[in-house]
């Protein structure tokens, strides 16, 4: 593109660049075509002076060897060979015969006769018209010795002039050797002179030739240029044609106030945009003047100009005025007016050219109308908008009118940095950012989006949002940067009152989890090597006030909670709140373990002491983070909380500090193994590593074996045996008791059903159930399908509950029990005496039996038994239409004091101790007191 504007410029359009480039050719050819005819002539030339120089020599060798057969080579032997003792007589002769020869020769000028004698030449005999004379060394006189040929030297220069020489060698008759050379000498110019008037009628036919190209050449360029100009002339006419047929702009030649027509000047005197910006054709606009489709408002302007350039006052002039339409309708147009000197130098004919100008005149009536929202929009812009220069200032050129209600500033106090500088408004710590906005997006000419504080002429600050783009230019540098700046300052506030919300807890106004977590996983990844600490605060305890006080008293105490530990916050110790009731302090750079404890004993007193009155505690977890550590921050909370649980488990005092370390994760790592155990037994089809052992039960009035309970036992295979006071709570927080527990049932029942084959008819199995097992709504349900599937009658079936279960939905597990006892199964409360029951609420529970603990059992072993209270228990259960069965009875001597007191029943290990099913089926055969039926 920049190549075709440069030749547009130099005045070459695509087409006279071709006929340029052509003329340049042709201009090659005729010089090569010059030179060719030039070389041909001189080539000729050449090989004309070349034959008749050789002509002329072939005659001088001819002339030479003739006047040498005239002497007698006996003579010129004899002399040569003995050249000191010279004949006298042939020598005078020869001499005379050479003298002679040169007088009597035109062209011969001097000869001699030369011997070779020791590789010397030597002259015996010479004549000359110039006289004789020593004679130059000279290489090409020694050639005929040589070869015996006769020879034509090339000019030879000496002191008398410049020679040709012919040198013919004599040959000894006796020997045919060459024994002298008789030469003659040429003068140079009349030899090369004869030369020339031979060529003189070549070159005049050279000259002849020349001139006849010369002449037929010119008059083909002269045709050539005849045609070029023929060439040039059509394609302007083309040209003209072109111009006025296509031209947009309308074009008229008019005399006076008519149009002139077509058969005035022989051609076309109105083009065809005139005649559609007009709407009237050429035969329609040559019968009328253009006064008459003038519009009337602008007649009098146009005459106003048209009478001083008819009087030739000006040479033109440019109007815009409306023409008439044909249907009536004006249309406005740019008129030129210009003069035209025709072939008859009439000076009243004048050019009209028109341009339609209606679009034009739309267009601006928008852009004005344009500009008039612009400036409404712009004074209602809740900002302003700018236009800046790229200096180091960024020096405002434009600011409008929303400047003054921005900033303070009124708008012309901005521009050009008069009063103010826009930049100087911005925050220092922001101008950087600013300014690194607006650069980067500088030579990519993208819009950019930057939101930064500016201080107001009042000194308030403001939040503003600037977008802007650069523009004008070239090659990417632009020339200024144009934007708008709006005020954002309800927004930021608006966003800082959500970061508060997401980032702060609302009741505290302490940090949250979210923010630790974020700090935390920062402190990681920059692998800080300092000391770092994370101190949970556990007071989840603190709900059990909700119930007596309700949940603002419970929230008050935990604002007051916050603000005690807010006094210990500093640099290097930093307060969260993680959840409603936990807080958190993540410690950096301390000393030592020694700090860590100081400072958890100082929060232990002042918490101990803040809820001492409520009689309530909490616990504290305190967990180092390794150096380098990138553990995931999940894990790190994780392991702080379970530390401040284990702190609340603590038997002595409340707020004990407890460091999560090797023993608490080795506990938790047989935690996790163990519900991955548990999880594996629900997954296997068969029992995995799930164990019954059955504890036979003794009936005291009969002495005989009543039945057996069915303890649960976890064999893993990575610990061993698992307790059920270890497995059996997991179960239960990991919600697994209930598929786990179903299969200890069936499990149970076939045990039963065993023992039911082997004719022990009168024996139960009780089976253990935890509440979230019973408050399955399908719990009874998927009991008795599992004894109807097995073939087991309910009536043998017992199950145990623990008095924990009384905490738990009192009416809706009363309602289970019923249920179960109206189906014939028998109902116990196991561990009777050690939790939530009392006689009062076993009273109203309907149940079967009491099940008394062993803590009970063990009292009867003290010397005092006036103080044990296990025979009132026993008791106040038969008075409740109860039995009771005495757990843990190890002793002969507690056996029978529970004989005295009429106890029912009793299990433990003087009895049995729980055993397998093939051990527990030996027991009942190895008993004298148990019997099967046949």
């Amino acid at each position: 593109m920049a190549n075709r504007v440069e030749s547009r410029r130099a005045g070459l359009t695509p087409l006279s660049g071709a006929r340029h480039g052509r003329n340049q050719l042709n201009g090659w050819l005729v010089a090569l075509l010059i030179l060719a005819i030039l070389l041909a002539s001189s080539i000729y030339l050449f090989s004309a002076w070349n034959r008749y120089r050789q002509n002329a020599s072939d005659q001088a060798i001819q002339l030479a060897r003739s006047l040498a057969s005239l002497f007698h080579a006996e003579h010129i032997a004899a002399l040569a060979d003995a050249p000191e003792n010279p004949d006298t007589n042939a020598s005078v002769l020869m001499q005379n015969s050479l003298n002679g020869l040169v007088f009597a020769s035109h062209t011969i000028h001097r000869a001699y006769l030369l011997a070779q004698h020791d590789g010397e030449i030597l002259v015996l005999l010479d004549a000359g018209l110039y006289g004789t004379g020593h004679m130059e060394e000279n290489e090409s006189r020694r050639e005929p010795f040589r070869t015996g040929q006769t020879i034509l030297t090339g000019p030879v220069s000496d002191k008398q002039g410049t020679w040709v020489c012919v040198l013919v060698p004599m040959r000894d008759p006796a020997d045919q050797r060459v024994c002298a050379v008789l030469g003659f000498d040429l003068a140079a110019s009349e030899w090369t002179g004869q030369i020339w008037k031979r060529l003189v009628p070549d070159a005049v036919i050279a000259i002849c030739v020349l001139f006849l190209f010369f002449t037929f050449l010119r008059n083909l360029l002269q045709h050539a240029a005849l045609k070029r100009l023929t060439g040039k002339l059509a394609a302007q006419e083309a040209l003209y044609r072109s111009v006025f047929d296509l031209s947009p702009i309308g074009i008229a030649i008019v005399r006076d106030d008519r149009f002139v027509s077509r058969l005035e000047l022989g051609n076309a005197s109105i083009n065809p945009a005139f005649e559609a910006i007009i709407g009237r054709t050429s035969q329609e606009l040559e019968n009328l003047t253009w006064p008459e489709i003038t519009y009337a408002d602008d007649l009098k302007a146009d005459l106003e100009h048209f009478e001083p350039f008819k009087a030739g006052e000006v040479n033109g002039y440019t109007l815009e005025k409306r023409f008439v339409r044909p249907d009536g309708t004006p249309v406005w147009t740019r008129m030129i007016i210009t003069r035209l000197i025709d072939l008859l130098a009439d000076q009243r004919l004048h050019l009209c050219l028109i341009e339609d100008i209606s679009e034009h005149l739309a267009t601006a009536t928008a852009l004005c109308e344009s500009e008039r929202s612009k400036s409404i929009l712009l004074s209602h812009l809740p900002g302003l908008a700018f236009r800046c220069r790229l200096d180091r200032d960024w020096t405002m050129q434009y600011v409008s009118a929303g400047c003054l209600a921005l900033t303070g500033y009124p708008p012309e106090s901005l521009v050009d940095n008069k009063i103010q500088s826009y930049v100087s408004l911005v925050d220092p710590v922001y101008r950087e950012q600013l300014f690194t906005a607006r650069a980067d997006k500088r030579q990519t000419r993208q819009s950019y989006r930057v939101e930064y504080p500016l201080t107001a002429a009042g000194g308030e600050i403001k939040w503003v949002m600037e977008l802007g783009q650069t523009v004008g230019g070239s090659q990417g540098k632009g020339d200024a940067l144009e934007g708008i700046i709006l005020d954002i300052t309800d927004r930021k506030k608006m966003e800082n009152e959500l970061r508060t919300v997401n980032e702060r807890d609302a009741w505290t106004g302490l940090p949250n989890r979210r923010v630790l977590e974020r700090m935390l996983e920062s402190d990681n990844k920059d692998q800080r090597t300092e000391n770092r600490a994370i101190v949970s605060i556990n007071c989840t305890p603190v709900q059990l006030l909700t119930k007596t006080y309700g949940f603002h008293y419970t929230q008050d105490q935990l604002k007051k909670t916050a603000e005690l530990l807010r006094l210990f916050c500093s640099g290097q110790r930093q307060l969260f709140s993680t959840y409603w009731d936990r807080f958190v302090f993540y410690l950096t750079a301390y000393e030592s373990r020694e700090d860590l404890l100081d400072f958890c004993a100082i929060l232990s007193a002042r918490l101990t002491a803040l809820f001492k009155s409520e009689r309530i505690g909490g616990g504290i977890g305190v967990l180092e983070i390794e150096s380098g550590c990138s553990q995931d921050v999940d894990q790190l909370l994780k392991k702080v909380l379970i530390a401040s649980e284990k702190s609340m488990n603590h038997p002595e005092a409340s707020f004990q500090a407890c460091f999560f370390g090797p023993d608490i994760e080795s506990e938790l790592i047989r935690t996790e193994t163990i519900k991955r155990d548990l999880l594996d037994i629900v997954d296997d089809e068969g029992d995995g590593g799930l164990v019954l052992q059955f504890q036979p039960i003794l009936d005291l009035p009969s002495n005989r074996i009543c039945g057996f309970e069915a303890l649960c036992r976890l064999n893993s295979a990575s610990l061993g045996r698992v307790p059920p006071l270890e497995f059996i709570p997991l179960a239960e927080e990991t919600k697994l008791i209930i598929p786990i527990g179903l299969k200890i049932i069936r499990k149970a029942f076939r045990f039963l059903r065993n023992l039911l084959d082997l004719g022990y008819t009168d024996l139960t199995v009780s089976v253990n159930i935890s509440a979230i097992q019973l408050l399955q709504h399908d719990f009874v349900e998927q009991l008795l399908q599992s004894s109807r599937e097995i073939g087991v009658s309910p009536e043998h079936i017992g199950i145990e509950l623990t008095e924990s279960i009384l905490a738990t939905d009192y009416d809706e597990i009363n309602h289970t029990i019923s249920t179960l006892r109206q189906l014939g199964i028998h109902v116990a409360i196991d561990d009777f005496g050690t939790g939530y029951s009392s006689f009062a609420r076993e009273q109203a529970l309907r149940v079967d039996c009491l099940k008394i603990d062993k803590q009970f059992i063990d009292s009867l072993l003290d010397d005092q038994l006036e103080h044990a209270i296990t025979g009132d228990i026993i008791s106040m259960a038969h008075k409740l239409g109860h039995y009771a069965i005495a757990e843990g009875v190890e002793e002969e001597k507690q056996l029978q004091q529970l004989r005295r007191w009429h106890c029912d029943q009793i299990q433990g290990y003087l009895i049995g101790r729980p055993l397998d099913e093939e051990a527990a089926i030996a027991f009942l055969d190895s008993q004298p007191w148990c019997q099967a039926v046949p």
